[in-house]
Parts: structure tokens; sequence; C-alpha cells
């Protein structure tokens, strides 16, 4: 059964539910291609199926900050395009 990260309820809502967190801790709003990729169905056991990362500070096996993250879950007082997070990460709530 194939299953997409954004089902079609979610891709229509405002903003988008996902974002880009880049390799410096930055974030940024989804590319066009990018959503698409998103919604679309993979296998769970798909290689190629998007990474999504479980929290803003989740790392990449290369110990990298980049993925894809829920808009819930990105720190309440991180703007878009403000790279390098706090230290004291903590202090972020």
């Amino acid at each position: 059964m194939k299953v997409p990260t954004v089902t079609p309820k979610e891709a229509g809502r405002t903003p988008y539910p996902f974002v880009y967190v880049e390799h410096d801790g930055s974030y940024r709003e989804l590319l066009d291609d990018e959503r698409e990729h998103l919604e679309t169905p993979f296998h769970p056991a798909d290689g190629s199926r998007p990474y999504v990362k479980s929290s803003y500070f989740s790392r990449t096996p290369a110990g990298r900050l980049d993925g894809f993250l829920r808009r819930s879950r990105l720190p309440r007082n991180l703007a878009p395009g403000q790279p390098d997070p706090p230290k004291y990460w903590w202090r972020l709530w």
C-alpha cells in the first residue's frame, strides 16, 4: 500500500504543513517540486520516499540538520531564513 507524506487534505492548507530546514539551521518554504514529492504516494519501504525529520534538532546520519519538517515542530522564535539556531536550544521556547 502506497501512502503520501502529505495527504490531499493537508496539501490544501495555508500555510503548507511542511517546511525545509537547511544545513545551517534556517528554514524556508517548499518549492513546487518539493511539495509534489511530499504528495506522491510511496511504499513505506521505498528508499526514494522523502526524509522527514522527527524534530527540528534531528540530524541525518551524516550529522546535517537539513530535511523536511512539519511546520508545527519549528521552534517558536525561529524566523524564516534565520540561520544558526541558538547554542542553548531550550531557550527557544
